[in-house]
């Protein structure tokens, strides 16, 4: 636990910067395997491309579309398939 108050400039602040290179593909892919190895159905994944507290996804599916994002699905499913999770006691 934090023993001081927070600072409006705490130099170790989460803060996430857009980068001017690198490949959208591959970080729309990055992004739906994540979600889809944390165990998020297909109507979910496009929610949240749809909710614009997402920024980069939000930004990916604007430009792109829903077409596009649901071929970054089913590639992603291909792949990963749909996850299952146990819990044991």
């Amino acid at each position: 636990m934090p023993r001081d108050e927070f600072e409006e400039d705490d130099p170790m602040e989460l803060v996430g910067v857009a980068l001017p290179d690198g490949d959208p593909e591959e970080l729309a892919s990055s992004i739906v395997e994540e979600f889809i190895r944390m165990g998020l159905s297909d109507p979910e994944l496009l929610g949240l491309f749809h909710n614009p507290f997402y920024a980069g996804p939000h930004t990916i599916w604007r430009s792109r579309g829903d077409e596009y994002v649901r071929g970054l699905i089913d590639r992603g499913r291909e792949r990963w398939g749909f996850p299952r999770f146990a819990t044991k006691e």
